[in-house]
């Protein structure tokens, strides 16, 4: 069986995404300036290194996360720090959606429609190795109050936002959470991975999955 990982960007103060959208606060907003140290870039490769398959969500796809790396990867054709825009394209990405059906416009993705954590289930049990999942707070806390993550990884960054959305905001109740590992980095960021303590019961319906 293999795992599925969720990977996000955090402020200080625990938000995934700022209300004030003009807020800047990720020390790395993925644009061609990339002010991580050498020592965090190192790190984030290699967690890509490990991953068979991409999960993403269709609005994350529709925005341009699949070009854009292939891009970067294009761009950066010989460079270690790079090596995980090549991944992405090297990788299989599924894209989840409610209301798509088909094929994808992007290489190497496919499709994944109906009950959230089925799904989920039936991607684990397929041959390959971890799986890493990319989107909002729509698709990566749905994934999370499903009850179908097995690592969290937050990129916690130095800047405290106020107000915001939370990753566990379709939680109901609490979801115990085991701290297996935590990093600090010369550029300021923290990464703290986390590992369910316990099965989370509570879920969103498994028919709801996020467009």
């Amino acid at each position: 069986m293999s795992r599925l990982i969720v990977q996000m960007q955090t402020s200080a103060d625990g938000y995934v995404e700022a209300a004030d959208p003009a807020a800047r606060w990720p020390v790395w907003d993925w644009g061609q300036h990339w002010p991580w140290d050498d020592e965090l870039k190192r790190d984030f490769n290699e967690t890509l290194r490990a991953v068979d398959r991409i999960l993403l969500s269709r609005k994350m796809a529709e925005e341009g996360y699949i070009d854009h790396w292939a891009r970067s990867a294009a761009d950066h054709p010989d460079e270690p720090d790079y090596a995980f825009a090549r991944k992405v394209g090297e990788a299989e990405k599924i894209v989840f959606s409610t209301t798509e059906r088909g094929r994808c416009p992007w290489p190497r993705t496919r499709l994944a429609a109906g009950g959230l954590a089925a799904t989920i289930a039936g991607l684990k049990a397929e041959p390959g190795g971890d799986m890493i999942a990319f989107g909002g707070t729509g698709f990566a806390g749905a994934l999370a109050a499903a009850g179908v993550v097995d690592e969290y990884q937050f990129y916690v960054n130095p800047t405290a936002v106020g107000r915001g959305q939370s990753l566990f905001r379709s939680i109901a109740g609490c979801l115990r959470l085991t701290l297996v590992r935590s990093r600090s980095y010369a550029c300021g960021i923290v990464v703290n991975t986390y590992t369910p303590a316990q099965p989370y019961e509570q879920g969103v319906p498994a028919t709801d999955m996020p467009a």
